[in-house]
């Protein structure tokens, strides 16, 4: 009977695997000089590749286009500051013209005050600003001329008014396409030169003159108003005079009549009124009544 015996020949050791024999010379990747500074670096490459990866298709939906200020430091005239501005479309565009919307932030406020160190003499006092509302403007921008061709580019002025809320300062200016809200081109900081009411910041204040000058005012004011009163007292007074000269006669007190005269016996038997009595011309007309009735008396008689 046979038994079976292990092979230890070559053919036994085809399909085992050998021990790998150690390399003196080796080493590990990171003990290796300068590989960890090359993958660093590597790194670092990669990861700036990626954000300006990421970075240029935001920049491109959210900004289209340039805008070039000719003068960003313009100087006041009547109230107004002219801004020359340059715009490219940064394509062309599908109208003539474009409806945009200029925000302007303040920054910097230019306030103009008189101190107790400059009590005569404004002095000029820049005030930061934060978190202040934009004045917003809207306007439509012509990118075609008369005969209706398109442009990719085109120039414009822009006018700012103080009686639209600018005063002198410094501002940030965006510029935005209405339809869409895309940026044309990018943030600009824009000077407005020019002088501001003044502001008294002055702790005391000396005005014996202003009182002078308002103690003259207080008089001429009083004198005006009592010219009126005069002109109507003197309006008045004929009015007066007026009415008394035309009060009826039965208001006056009467005039004192003289005596009645009993009338004598023989005589025409008539009595005068009181007002009669009263008049001058009675009397004489009562004296001759009475020597007529005495006259006829004595011819009866002697009749």
């Amino acid at each position: 009977m046979r038994t079976a015996r292990s092979r230890t020949g070559p053919l036994s050791q085809l399909g085992a695997r050998r021990p790998r024999a150690e390399r003196p010379h080796a080493r590990p990747v990171a003990t290796q000089p300068g590989a960890a500074r090359r993958l660093f670096l590597a790194r670092v490459i990669a990861a700036a590749l990626a954000l300006i990866g990421a970075w240029l298709p935001a920049s491109a939906a959210h900004a289209a286009g340039t805008v070039t200020i000719v003068d960003r430091s313009p100087k006041e005239d009547s109230g107004r500051w002219k801004l020359k501005m340059t715009m490219n479309y940064g394509g062309m565009p599908h109208l003539g013209h474009i409806p945009m919307l200029f925000s302007f932030t303040p920054t910097v406020h230019y306030e103009r005050a008189l101190t107790d160190k400059s009590p005569e003499t404004p002095i000029l006092v820049r005030i930061p600003l934060q978190n202040q509302q934009g004045i917003n403007e809207s306007m439509d921008v012509g990118f075609s001329d008369s005969s209706g061709k398109v442009f990719a580019i085109t120039k414009f002025d822009f006018v700012l008014r103080r009686d639209r809320g600018f005063e002198a300062g410094e501002y940030e200016l965006v510029i935005k396409r209405a339809s869409d809200g895309v940026q044309m081109g990018q943030k600009q900081k824009i000077t407005l030169q020019g002088d501001n009411p003044v502001i008294d910041r002055r702790a005391i204040v000396f005005s014996g003159e202003k009182k002078k000058k308002d103690d003259k005012a207080d008089k001429a004011e009083a004198e005006k108003s009592d010219e009126p009163a005069k002109d109507e007292a003197s309006e008045g007074a004929p009015a007066e005079g007026a009415a008394e000269s035309e009060a009826p006669v039965d208001d006056a007190p009467p005039a004192e009549a003289p005596p009645p005269v009993e009338p004598k016996q023989g005589g025409c038997g008539c009595r005068l009124s009181p007002d009669e009595a009263a008049t001058p011309l009675a009397l004489p007309l009562v004296a001759l009544g009475a020597a007529a009735a005495l006259a006829r008396r004595r011819r009866a008689r002697r009749a």
